[in-house]
């Protein structure tokens, strides 16, 4: 099911904005962190890219897109301090999302859509660096970053499909699946909003680059494009 990430976006924006507000209005500055470590934890909307053979023949076929695809995800953060505005990352994340189409040119004999369900399951495992790009007192923190590591996925496609392999094309039910693992890469902006020496607050927009061969019940249909664009927000905690 399609959402909107406009909304969530604002909201995450107005948050943002209102804490450092309150934080810069304390005027007060922030001590220096001398925690080394900070666990992270996140959701918000993944919106896969959809830019592979995959997805082009879904939506040719069918009433479907990549961005109806478009679900909660999850994440966890340990970020360990390098310097005073380096962190090493290492993140996981998980996202599932499930759709109902139909063909967009066939019907059965009674005219009715020929319908299937089709659930996307992926996960990732990465190794990445984070940059300040301001002081450890400023009151609102900015990040940029980039990372690496692998992509876990699951899709699987359930329902009525058509048989066109025959010379009398005739519709069956069925399930198809495959599963795989890929490598892959993101770069990451943020802004971070500490609320003391032990939390924060923050918002970022992530960027996935990955993609895998599809095989098994899926094969000769090219590659499944993994990638797509995060929206998050979360709370983090040093010790």
């Amino acid at each position: 099911m399609r959402r909107h990430i406009t909304i969530w976006s604002i909201l995450s924006l107005v948050t943002l904005g209102a804490v450092g507000s309150a934080a810069a209005a304390q005027h007060a500055p922030y001590r220096s962190y001398r925690s080394q470590n900070e666990l992270r934890i996140r959701g918000g909307l993944f919106t896969p890219r959809g830019d592979s053979q995959y997805w082009d023949e879904k939506e040719f076929d069918f009433f479907s897109e990549a961005e109806d695809f478009e679900d909660f995800l999850l994440g966890v953060d340990y970020r360990r301090r390098l310097g005073a505005r380096t962190h090493l990352v290492v993140s996981g994340t998980a996202f599932t999302a499930e759709e109902t189409t139909s063909y967009r040119e066939f019907v059965d004999a009674n005219g009715f859509d020929i319908f299937h369900d089709t659930t996307l399951d992926i996960a990732s495992g990465t190794l990445g660096v984070h940059f300040t790009l301001t002081g450890e007192g400023a009151p609102i923190q900015p990040y940029v970053g980039v990372g690496a590591g692998f992509w876990v996925w699951n899709l699987e496609e359930s329902g009525d499909f058509i048989d066109f392999s025959v010379s009398d094309p005739f519709i069956f039910t069925d399930t198809f699946e495959d599963d795989g693992a890929a490598f892959g890469w993101y770069w990451v902006v943020g802004l971070d909003v500490p609320l003391g020496d032990q939390f924060s607050v923050f918002g970022e927009a992530r960027w996935d680059y990955a993609d895998d061969e599809l095989g098994s019940d899926f094969r000769g249909l090219g590659e499944l494009d993994l990638g797509g664009r995060e929206i998050t927000g979360g709370l983090s905690f040093r010790f």
